[in-house]
Order: C-alpha cells, then sequence, then structure tokens
C-alpha cells in the first residue's frame, strides 16, 4: 500500500471530493435520464453534467455531510486533533467514517469512474476480479487517491487512541514509514525494539511509547474538550453536537429513567429522541431554535447562532459577515498603473493582514497563490509599502477572500495608525511588484 503522504493537504482533497461527486452525478444521469444528477447535485443548469475544471469548481461541499466532515478527518488524520463527545464506538461500524468510506467505495466503482469523457485519475484500476471496492476488502491496483489516504489515517489514529492493539501496518502509517522498516524494529534490541503480541499486533501503549521515540512523521493526538468554561473561538460542523452534548452533561441536572437531559428537553418542548437526534447529528439542530438552544446550554445566543450557521452555511455567513469589509472598487483597465482599492477592518488591523476578495485575483500573477498551509505556498510577490518591502505570497482563505501571508501589523499601528474604514491602495509597477498607499477615511 503506498503511504499517505504529510503534505497532502485540504485543498487537493476537497477538488478529488468535488470530482467524484460530480462523477455519480454524471453515472446517475446516464442511469436514470439526462437531468438526474443535476437536480440532486442542485446544478445550475438542466443540460448534462459535463466534467471540466469548470464544472468541478461549482461544486459547494459545505451541502453534502461528506464534504462538511472532510476538513475534521483532515485534521484529525493529518493534524491529530480529536474532538472528544463524537461517538467512537460507532467508528467504522456505522458512523460518519464509516459513511464516508463507503461514499469512496462507490464512486470507484467502474460505472461511476468511467461516466465521464474519461476515466478519474484516482479510480482503481479494473482486474480481472472485479472492482469490489477498496474498504470492504476487494483486491484492486491502487492509483493515488488521498481521500483513501487520509481515511486509512484515520482509522490507524482511532485505533491507537480508542483501541487495545494496532497493527504493524497501522504503526507504518502513522510514523510514515515503511512496513520493512517496522517489522526490523520486532527483531531490535534495548528500547528501540517494538514488543508484539504475535507478530503483526501491538499493544497501543507499546505502540505509542516506540513512536514517540522515532524521529519519524508521528504525531501524538490531542484531545479537544469542551467541557471547561471557557468558549472556543470558533466551533467547526462536526464540533457543534460534541459541544451540544457536554453543556448538556454539565447543566442538564435531572434524569428521567435513563434519559440523561429531562430538564433541557422540557425547557426546549423537545422529546428524548430529539435531544439525542440533535447530539447526534448537528443536520437534526432546528435552526429556528438556536437562541433557545444557547440559553439551556448557558451561552451567548448570538455567539452560538453565529457558530452554528458558520458550520451548517460557511460561504454563505462568510458573504454576510464580511460584506462590507470587502468592499472595493476596481480600476484594472482605466489607469495608467492599474490599482485596486481595500477597506481595512479593525480585525485586520488589530492581526496586521489585508483581506482582499478573491474575484480581484486576477490583478495578481497566478503562480503567486498558495493553501492556507504553509506547506503550499506560492511563487513570492514584491509588496512596497512605506520604507519597507515584503516578499510574500497570497494565501486563498476561502472561496471569498485571499490575503498576503506577511502581516503588517506595526505598519498599520505604528507607522500610519491606522482606523478601520481607512483604504489602502496596491499599485500595480510590475508584474510581481506592487506599492500599497494608504488613504485614511
Amino acid at each position: 500500500m503506498k503511504e499517505p503522504s504529510v503534505e497532502s493537504n485540504l485543498k487537493t482533497l476537497q477538488r478529488e471530493l468535488a470530482e467524484r461527486i460530480y462523477y455519480l452525478g454524471s453515472f446517475l444521469d446516464n442511469c436514470l435520464g439526462k437531468g438526474i444528477g443535476n437536480r440532486l447535485l442542485e446544478y445550475t443548469d438542466n443540460e448534462p453534467i459535463r466534467l471540466d475544471d469548470e464544472a468541478f469548481n461549482l461544486i459547494d461541499l459545505s451541502k453534502y455531510r461528506v464534504g462538511r466532515n472532510l476538513p475534521y478527518f483532515f485534521d484529525y488524520a493529518y493534524h491529530a486533533r480529536c474532538i472528544k463527545g463524537v461517538d467512537w464506538e460507532d467508528w467504522a461500524v456505522d458512523g460518519d467514517d464509516q459513511l464516508f468510506a463507503e461514499f469512496l467505495d462507490m464512486t470507484d466503482t467502474y460505472g461511476v469512474t468511467t461516466g465521464g469523457f474519461n476515466s478519474a485519475q484516482w479510480a482503481p484500476i479494473r482486474n480481472s476480479s472485479g472492482v469490489l471496492g477498496r474498504h470492504l476488502g476487494g483486491v484492486l491496483e491502487r492509483r493515488d487517491s488521498g481521500l483513501w489516504d487520509m481515511i486509512n489515517l484515520c482509522d490507524a489514529r482511532q485505533r491507537l487512541d480508542f483501541n487495545n492493539t494496532v497493527t504493524v501496518s497501522d504503526i507504518a502509517l502513522l510514523t510514515n514509514m515503511n512496513e520493512k522498516s517496522v517489522r526490523n524494529a520486532l527483531r531490535d534490541e534495548g528500547e528501540n525494539k517494538l514488543h508484539s503480541l504475535d507478530g503483526e499486533n501491538i499493544e497501543s501503549a507499546e505502540a505509542l511509547r516506540w513512536m514517540r521515540g522515532r524521529k519519524s512523521g508521528f504525531r501524538e493526538t490531542t484531545f479537544i474538550s469542551f467541557d471547561k468554561d471557557k468558549l472556543p473561538e470558533n466551533l467547526r460542523y462536526m464540533e457543534i453536537a460534541p459541544f451540544i452534548r457536554e453543556r448538556l452533561e454539565k447543566f442538564s441536572d435531572r434524569n428521567v429513567g435513563s434519559f440523561l437531559y429531562a430538564d433541557a428537553a422540557e425547557s426546549l418542548g423537545y422529546s428524548c429522541e430529539q435531544i439525542w437526534s440533535i447530539i447526534d447529528n448537528v443536520d437534526n439542530l432546528p435552526i429556528k431554535d438556536t437562541h433557545r438552544i444557547a440559553k439551556v446550554i448557558k451561552v451567548d445566543p448570538v455567539w452560538f447562532t453565529n457558530q452554528v450557521f458558520s458550520a451548517l452555511f460557511p460561504e454563505q455567513m462568510e458573504m454576510i459577515l464580511f460584506k462590507k469589509e470587502i468592499e472595493y472598487e476596481d480600476f484594472l483597465d482605466e489607469q495608467e498603473r492599474p490599482y485596486i482599492e481595500v477597506n481595512l477592518t479593525d480585525k485586520g488591523i488589530k492581526n496586521g493582514y489585508i483581506d482582499i476578495p478573491e474575484k480581484l485575483s486576477k490583478f495578481f500573477p497566478k503562480d503567486c497563490f498558495g493553501d492556507r498551509a504553509t506547506d503550499k505556498q506560492g511563487n513570492p510577490i514584491e509588496l512596497r509599502f512605506g520604507s519597507e518591502v515584503r516578499n510574500t505570497d497570497i494565501r486563498v482563505k476561502s472561496s471569498i477572500t485571499i490575503s498576503p501571508r506577511a502581516r503588517f501589523g506595526g505598519y498599520f499601528n505604528k507607522v500610519i495608525n491606522a482606523k478601520p474604514g481607512d483604504t489602502l491602495r496596491i499599485i500595480k509597477i510590475d508584474d510581481r511588484i506592487f506599492e500599497i498607499k494608504h488613504i485614511p477615511l
């Protein structure tokens, strides 16, 4: 099995997931009739689904459960960040991870992967046994699939964190080593020896001890709990339900039989089944009741409503929350030296960053853009401001905003004493050279 790359990044995985969804839509069109896949995918027209870069970029992953869960699995696999309160007993049984893996299995089938003009690059290669599905034990020749690498790493980490034993292959995934090197450690001596139960299975505590001593890519899991008084800065999709569960456990003090949250159900006018459905799946949370739920779990209703809506409708909320902050004028075609203008915000001044509408990305060189993660940076451009010069790439923060990776806190707060609403004019001097001018409000 090919080892997952520690350099895997969320944007690449999101692209693969979008492709899988579109290939599935095309397959449904072919099987059930033109337009069926479009309607299921909420496509923008009634024409047959077109499988190309433009179409893949149209998909809003936040509309789909697998899309909303992807950042959580990515964090658990590659950043070793685990949310307490998720039902780990259902892992690999009928939880979100199993549904995600089953979706990958389904979109690996021959009919789906060949449903367009070309076979998908992440598709397994069909063999004489047919396409049986990798997760269900089928024998397939692998092609690169970042999503399978991620979910397999999640499985290995879950066994380390919550099961009594792990396998040699689990350790190889978690350390980014090959299995041969791990097996060699079974025959080693002293502290470097990895003690096995049967040559294949290792007690989780022993595996953790051995991996801690390796100079490898292993990261020990950090467990995030919501039972403390201090509220987190923000909650993501898969964190909403565990957050509600832990707050209910903290503040609900009356049981009825085996039902733990009777007082909360009574306050909200919910049945016990409704309460359980919400803490099991955030999609079941009635968004009209966010303010009432906030009062029961003793948090600010405005803060909680913002968290729920931002988790369920991230792009729409970003447009609402930052509409005024990213208003701009575009003077690309009217000036001898083209420029753009953006307004500074209180948060931007405090943290030293410049948010620029994504629609203005054409103003900058195509190769200067990088991901939010530091391991995928673009080629730098030169920004001149005051008496300083910075060489930096541009981060793609979201589908709404981009921002220079460099920070300008000292310039904003000590040199120009910037105020919210001030304007920054970014002037193109040369293809990769730009000058920033401050225009006070």
